[in-house]
């Protein structure tokens, strides 16, 4: 989605493991070589251990690309099995059909594979990810696998620190004396997290530098404390948002807004528990919980009624305030200023007529009703595809009622335009006309705008909007254009670069 805005050659932090991003840290380069060796020396049993997200599988699969063409593999990720179905897998795995269904009957079909493959000079290595999983069972009947090591078979465990926790039982015992490789991936220092995330961002043709703010890089790495699972999530919801925001540059407030929503509300922010309040109750004394529960009746009742009272009011505001327009005179009506009607063939203007509306010509494409939880960004995604400031501002101007874009109600009607190259065109008095380019969160978004060739000798204005208590918005108008073709030739080259937001990052949006 946003590798193109960034100029990527692809996305540089998919949480899918790929080898050719893998960024081999001491602990990685040694986990590595130590498998390698134990596989080239036939050690029965080898495991990796490491935190979630710290790179074990992503390691799986550049340790493959290392073995020799003798060394065939199979690769276990589904670890809640019985060691019957392990066997069929392995089997099958193989190319191998299961003759038989029993326990001792696929053993021995697997036992005779092996002895083929030591004809050939082959081994067999099993990578079970994951290995933490396994049942104590499947584990226990796993020891019988170093009577095979003469066979050429090979088992590699992978997984969280609990491994090694479950290898301490006592029913264990001969797996873990088997055991003769052991190696754990610990998680990235600070320099490593920042050197992981140029890494990645150099393989994709940018750097750490272009796209991160100092402050930006400093809060992930911080915040991640070396778990590159998390590093990527953090970078790739930063990019985009900013994505979204039209912003190439990532600050730390983008960085802070991906934490905010990763974490999800705090437990401050939750509200009690039915059983948490019913614990708190019981624990008044009686006479208090009496006067406890009249109280809460009365409240009750008079919330009921205040609820009443507010829902008729706003009813009959909103009656009061619809907008319709007169289908046969769309031309030279402006849809705030026409009649009141409430008829529900009203509800929707036909997106075939072109509405002359606040100083703009537009199609409107729906009338939307909020539906509960809905906002604006979401509504924004839902019907563009996109999450932008610029396309946020067109639905402000559009419902001019919503004074602060962050508060919107369940029910409440919202217009939806067409995103067309005339919606960003301005009349003027004097038969003139503007663009506006596009609506950003910072002061001086003329900057984008400034030694364009096409807007040589017009003139950039910065008009400030207030879109909540604490919340300013900046539109950028440029102009004057003698003739609507000289206007929209202009709007197809900005369009073609990517600098009109309302269409995406690209003409290819």
């Amino acid at each position: 989605m946003y590798t193109g805005f960034y100029g990527f050659s692809e996305k540089p932090f998919e949480l899918s493991p790929d080898p050719k991003f893998l960024y081999a840290t001491r602990s990685h380069r040694e986990a590595l070589a130590s498998m390698l060796h134990g596989i080239k020396n036939r050690k029965a049993f080898i495991s990796l251990t490491g935190e979630v997200g710290t790179g074990k599988t992503t390691l799986i699969y550049s340790l493959l690309k290392h073995l020799d063409e003798k060394v065939k593999t199979v690769l276990i990720f589904h670890t809640t099995i019985t060691f019957t179905d392990l066997l069929k897998t392995i089997l099958r795995e193989l190319n191998l059909f299961p003759i038989k269904e029993t326990r001792m009957d696929l053993l021995h079909q697997l036992i005779q594979y092996l002895v083929l493959m030591g004809n050939r000079g082959e081994t067999l290595v099993i990578i079970i990810d994951e290995a933490q999983d396994l049942p104590q069972k499947v584990m226990e009947e796993l020891q019988m696998f170093s009577d095979l090591e003469s066979k050429g078979i090979q088992i590699v465990f992978v997984g969280q620190p609990e491994l090694e926790d479950r290898l301490h039982s006592e029913s264990l015992r001969q797996l873990k004396r088997g055991i003769e490789i052991r190696r754990q991936i610990r998680g990235l220092s600070e320099e490593e997290s920042k050197e992981y995330i140029d890494h990645r961002l150099r393989l994709v043709g940018s750097s750490s530098s272009e796209i991160f703010s100092p402050k930006a890089l400093s809060l992930i790495c911080t915040y991640a404390c070396g778990i590159p699972r998390v590093i990527n999530a953090l970078c790739d919801n930063a990019l985009l948002m900013g994505y979204s925001l039209f912003k190439k540059n990532i600050e730390v407030d983008i960085v802070r807004e991906v934490i905010k929503k990763m974490e999800g509300p705090s437990r401050k922010e939750k509200a009690l528990s039915s059983t948490d309040i019913a614990d708190t109750f019981r624990s008044f004394p009686f006479g208090l919980r009496f006067l406890l529960k009249k109280s809460c009746l009365v409240i009750i009742i008079s919330m009921l009624c205040l609820g009443v009272f507010i829902f008729l009011t706003h009813r009959h505001a909103e009656q009061k305030s619809t907008k319709t327009w007169n289908i046969e005179s769309l031309q030279s009506h402006d849809p705030d200023t026409e009649p009141l009607s409430t008829s529900a063939s009203s509800q929707m203007a036909p997106p075939s007529h072109p509405i002359a509306a606040m100083g703009r010509e537009y199609k409107l494409r729906e009338i939307a009703a909020v539906k509960n939880g809905q906002t604006m960004s979401q509504l924004t995604q839902k019907y563009y595809g996109i999450v932008n400031i610029s396309l946020l501002d067109f639905l402000l101007e559009f419902n001019p009622e919503i004074t602060n874009v962050h508060l919107i109600l369940v029910d409440q009607k919202i217009k939806i335009p067409h995103i067309t190259e005339d919606l960003l065109i301005i009349p003027s008095p004097d038969r003139t006309y503007s663009i506006h380019a596009g609506t950003f969160d910072t002061s001086d978004p003329a900057e984008l705008y400034r030694g364009e060739p096409v807007l040589k000798g017009k003139k950039i204005e910065i008009l400030s909007r207030k879109v909540s208590p604490r919340e300013t918005w900046y539109r950028v108008m440029i102009g004057k254009f003698e003739n609507k073709n000289e206007v929209l030739k202009t709007i197809s080259v900005l369009r073609r670069k990517g600098l009109l937001p309302a269409f995406g990052p690209s003409s290819k949006n």
